[in-house]
């Protein structure tokens, strides 16, 4: 089963505090995506103002991380 086209809602928790909330975004996937990708797709379609922090993603230790 091809994950190419399908969509895939993930919830961000966004702001501090009192004032965070649940974003909902749906996202398009590709075959081999990880969270980090989930959170790049994001920024570039939905959340240009969504920050995190990332490691190099090179695929040589296999274990990419994320700080949101």
């Amino acid at each position: 089963m091809s994950l190419k086209g399908k969509k895939q809602a993930f919830n961000i928790l966004r702001g501090e505090g009192d004032e965070s909330e649940l974003e909902s975004y749906n996202v398009e996937l590709d075959e081999g995506m990880v969270v980090l990708d989930v959170i790049h797709r994001i920024q570039a379609e939905h959340a240009p103002d969504l920050a995190c922090r990332w490691n190099c993603k090179a695929g040589k230790c296999g274990s990419c991380s994320a700080e949101v």
